[in-house]
């Protein structure tokens, strides 16, 4: 500043311009020079944390294999695929340009990734996401969208390596292995992420969040009922919390519905179709308007006889004998030679949409083997999940269902989150926010209903539920996202305003996007209201519905 002014008074022409431009050089030298000290502190301060001793840590003895930082590419980060986190129309990129990649794992093979923002960018929160199906791998882009937030923000592989789908090998006579998997890895890999971001900020985590699809959402509730303090806010979306009695007793059931007797189905693409075009003839307009989805499948009351074949028809959609009766059965609660209800959600209409890779083989994928999951369950579950050794000649098709649901007791005691009791979560000031797509052909939402009303009834009625556990039934969405309903919404956001700011959740808004286009939007309110057309207004817009509880009738 003294070389600009001394210019200006006393220096002329030329003389004065190259003070000026050499005052200038030192300016951006300056600058230059303290991005380089902020960029090396940053660096020291990620690649330090490969030091942080976590032997002693809860959840521990742990180690991190790998910390560095990390450039956000121009296009921003790459975002995993699921509904309840806002869409691709409504996203925008946050400020987080960098951030610290750590890596390592909890004794003994939880492995796990944290992504932690800078410390500028840093929103004080933690976003744990819980791998899904039989996990195995590290699914690093289900962090960014809490990464992308401000949140620090972990995943784990499940407590093991294993190959994609549904590969049951890695449990085979390894019971450690089967406890990490079934309910204890996320909880140990949390405490170890949670350490490593509090000695990163110098700083205590202000408010925690986990998500998870699926097994996920199992996870999810697994947390809420063995490990209540972890979260402030929990988000399961379609949960397996029966994780037994789906992967067995009903895969079975479903598998025995559709089987051909040669290893296929009698369902098909086709089948598929013809049914759906039958239930939506049907029950297409529910809500008042016809959108093409099932709005409250429960209420529906089509059945598969009604597009059976007739031997003089040539009519081609229609359904023959046998795919008639696999599709009955499909939509029947398995039960044994008694009559005894093993497990109670079949499927119901509406989730034909789904059908394929679950009831019959669906197209080939290039990172899955071929498969029809309900027919692949059973073997993969029972034989190598359930027992400390491995259960030899399990077959879905010979399961026994007077005999068999005896024998997985303790697959029960590992892998089932379908605790009621909720009470410590609920002291402790947890919210839970579940939803479930109502098209769902993995886990039926039915099943989410089920686990809710069961929480109810424990925690003494509706009233003492919903001020903190709320369940939004979502139209046409089918396993976690996808289908030919209302696939974008924002329940996370919801689910934040209830934990910060006291502001429960009494309705979610949900649209269809077309070509990078809202087309229509809908509210869902939390279960058991339902939303119906006013009869006034635009029925493509939310403004013209209107709350209806079915249980005030």
């Amino acid at each position: 500043m003294h070389t600009v002014q001394s210019c200006r008074v006393t220096s002329p022409g030329v003389i004065c311009g190259v003070l000026l431009m050499l005052s200038s050089l030192d300016g951006f030298a300056a600058a230059a020079q303290d991005t380089a000290s902020t960029n090396s502190q940053e660096e020291h301060n990620c690649s330090a944390l490969t030091g942080f001793d976590l032997q002693a840590v809860p959840g521990g003895p742990a180690i991190i294999l790998s910390a560095q930082l990390v450039d956000v590419p121009e296009g921003g980060l790459a975002r995993f695929s699921q509904s309840g986190y806002a869409g691709a129309v409504a996203r925008h990129f946050g400020p987080i340009r960098r951030y610290c990649d750590v890596t390592g794992y909890a004794a003994p093979q939880n492995k796990f990734e944290l992504k932690l923002p800078l410390a500028a960018d840093w929103n004080h929160k933690f976003y744990f996401y819980a791998c899904g199906g039989f996990c195995g791998s590290i699914v690093t882009a289900a962090e960014n969208f809490g990464l992308e937030r401000g949140y620090a923000s972990a995943t784990g592989n499940g407590g093991h390596d294993s190959a994609l789908g549904f590969d049951g090998v890695w449990a085979a006579n390894a019971p450690e292995l089967q406890a990490d998997f079934g309910w204890r890895s996320n909880h140990v890999v949390t405490l170890i992420t949670k350490a490593i971001t509090a000695h990163y900020y110098g700083t205590p985590i202000r408010f925690s969040y986990m998500a998870g699809n699926s097994k996920g959402g199992q996870a999810v509730l697994m947390e809420a009922q063995r490990f209540p303090e972890d979260f402030d806010g929990l988000m399961p979306s379609a949960p397996v919390y029966d994780y037994t009695g789906r992967n067995t007793i009903a895969a079975a059931w479903f598998a025995k519905a559709f089987s051909d007797g040669h290893g296929g189905s009698v369902l098909d693409d086709k089948a598929a179709q013809i049914v759906h075009k039958s239930v939506l003839q049907e029950c297409g307009a529910q809500a008042g308007v016809d959108e093409g989805f099932v709005t409250d499948p429960p209420s529906c009351k089509w059945q598969p006889e009604t597009i059976a074949c007739h031997p003089e028809s040539n009519d081609p959609d229609c359904l023959t004998p046998r795919q008639v009766q696999a599709v009955k059965r499909l939509m029947t609660p398995a039960t044994n030679s008694k009559g005894v209800v093993l497990y109670a959600y079949p499927y119901i209409p509406g989730t034909e949409t789904q059908w394929t890779g679950w009831n019959y083989y669906g197209k080939p994928s290039p990172r899955l083997p071929p498969r029809i999951a309900n027919l692949d369950l059973p073997a993969q579950h029972a034989g190598y999940l359930a027992d400390e050794k491995v259960r030899l000649n399990i077959d879905a098709l010979s399961f026994d269902f007077d005999r068999d649901p005896a024998t997985l007791s303790r697959s029960r005691q590992i892998y089932d989150a379908t605790s009621f009791d909720l009470r410590t979560f609920k002291a402790h000031g947890g919210r839970l926010l579940m939803w479930h797509g109502w098209a769902d052909g993995a886990i039926m939402a039915t099943s989410s209903i089920g686990y809710y009303e069961g929480v109810s009834k424990f925690m003494g009625g509706r009233a003492h539920t919903e001020d903190f556990f709320r369940l939004f039934l979502i139209p046409g969405v089918h396993h976690g996202s996808g289908g030919p309903g209302l696939t974008e919404f924002d329940s996370f956001s919801a689910l934040e305003d209830w934990v910060e700011k006291g502001q429960a959740p009494e309705k979610l808004i949900a649209g269809r996007v077309e070509n990078g286009t809202v087309e229509r939007t809908r509210p869902i309110y939390p279960y058991p209201v339902i939303a119906r057309y006013s009869g006034t207004g635009d029925p493509k817009v939310e403004h013209s519905f209107v709350p209806f509880d079915p249980t005030t009738r």
